[in-house]
């Protein structure tokens, strides 16, 4: 999505602007070597993230923040092991507030991810944030537009575009090799224990946890250790409820979807049918664990889905895509992208499988972005756009309602869903660009 009520040439147009004009700013990290960057959030992605970019030239882990303490204490360590002498905070607001932090790494929990991007832009910070870039509709304009507003180099965790396989895998989308390309199907699957994240009852927050700080902006619940979800080894279990982010479709397959809309230019699908549900897990998990949801896209139709009790015993296919046209099939993944010819097609076979780690690559392409102030491989309207797809389709299922998008207006044209575009912010939180 550009902006609301904002057409696509007119948001390219005022992005073209603004990128020009922020060529031209002068600032300490694109003039000097040394770019400060600050790490928010630093639990398992959040330390990925730090290790990624402590690995690129001249850059500077100069502070890291939690809302909880182990993992503060942690992060404090695993930067000083790499060389760096980062300052610590428990409060994001004293990140924002320091002029020395050039950009900030926004690892948090999803519900979060808004609010911190737009007020880093407004402090004049570039920002690397996870994906996704927005846990509801509403959002997604603001944040593009504190981007553009405050002339900031914005790129989003969705790694796979900055991929040399994905990106080959794309280019032959675009080259017409596979003939006509009528479906396009993303998946992604799992087997586990039905018992899942379990029921655990509402307590009293560890020691060293600022729940309040921690819900923010989302409604305000007593301390649940799932809606927490910090455990050992294991991502946080905070995707699986509604406050605070969407799920399977919003956590892992707007990696695959992504793609899908990078390999055709980035179109917005027009029209979304989704179903889904609990039909395996007996646990306190308020999201499906198993969804299929179709996309209406311009000349095909892109299809999610997943579950979690089966994985297809005698495949490595957990996490994929495959392209579905007239002259041939081609299926990449986090490891391979392979061409298979349809019967009787003149199509030659292929196959190129990853040689390097995309993280890392997207990490490089931040910091010289930062230094360039050119757009990044995930510049934010793209995974804002990416990031609508997938809510879109999480709507779709809790409406039980085909949902048909109006890109212009950036909303749809269900006019009984339109309030579920929106999210409240709990006070004194606002989204404000």
């Amino acid at each position: 999505m550009p902006t609301s009520n904002v057409a696509r040439r007119e948001f390219l147009r005022t992005t073209a602007a603004a990128t020009a004009a922020s060529a031209l700013a002068t600032r300490a990290a694109a003039a000097n070597d040394k770019i400060n960057i600050a790490f928010i959030g630093t639990g398992v992605m959040g330390s990925e993230n730090l290790k990624a970019a402590a690995a690129q030239p001249g850059v500077q882990v100069a502070a890291v923040c939690d809302v909880f303490q182990p993992n503060l204490e942690r992060a404090e360590a695993l930067a000083r092991r790499l060389g760096h002498e980062p300052k610590s905070a428990k409060d994001f607001r004293e990140i924002l507030a320091d002029k020395s932090v050039d950009a900030v790494c926004i690892s948090t929990p999803d519900h979060w991810h808004p609010y911190m991007t737009v007020e880093a832009c407004k402090a004049g910070k570039d920002v690397y944030v996870e994906k996704p870039a927005c846990v509801s509709v509403s959002e997604g304009a603001v944040i593009v537009e504190a981007a553009r507003k405050h002339r900031r180099v914005v790129q989003a965790g969705t790694w796979q575009r900055s991929g040399t396989h994905f990106r080959k895998a794309c280019d032959i989308v675009k080259s017409g090799e596979l003939g006509k390309i009528s479906f396009v199907r993303t998946w992604i699957y799992s087997n586990r224990s039905q018992e899942g994240i379990g029921n655990p009852a509402n307590g009293t927050p560890p020691p060293g946890l600022d729940w309040n700080l921690w819900l923010g902006p989302a409604p305000e619940r007593p301390f649940n250790p799932n809606r927490f979800g910090v455990y050992p080894r294991a991502y946080s279990y905070f995707r699986y409820f509604w406050d605070y982010a969407g799920g399977q479709l919003t956590d892992s397959g707007i990696h695959m979807l992504d793609i899908v809309q990078m390999a055709f230019g980035d179109p917005m699908p027009r029209g979304v049918v989704a179903l889904g549900g609990k039909y395996w897990l007996q646990d306190d998990s308020e999201t499906p664990d198993t969804m299929q949801a179709t996309f209406e896209y311009p000349g095909f139709l892109g299809s999610w889905e997943h579950r979690t009790n089966n994985t297809e015993q005698g495949t490595d296919r957990l996490m994929g895509i495959t392209f579905h046209g007239s002259r041939g099939t081609m299926y990449v993944d986090r490891s391979v992208v392979r061409v298979t010819p349809e019967k009787g097609s003149d199509l030659a076979p292929f196959e190129m499988k990853r040689v390097e780690d995309p993280h890392p690559l997207h990490w490089a392409n931040f910091v010289h972005c930062v230094r360039t102030r050119e757009t990044p491989n995930s510049d934010i309207e793209t995974c804002v756009r990416s990031s609508i797809t997938c809510i879109l389709g999480n709507l779709s299922m809790r409406a039980k309602a085909r949902l048909d998008w109006d890109e212009k207006r950036g909303t749809v044209e269900q006019e009984a869903v339109r309030p579920l575009l929106q999210h409240n912010y709990r006070a004194p939180w606002k989204l404000e660009a």
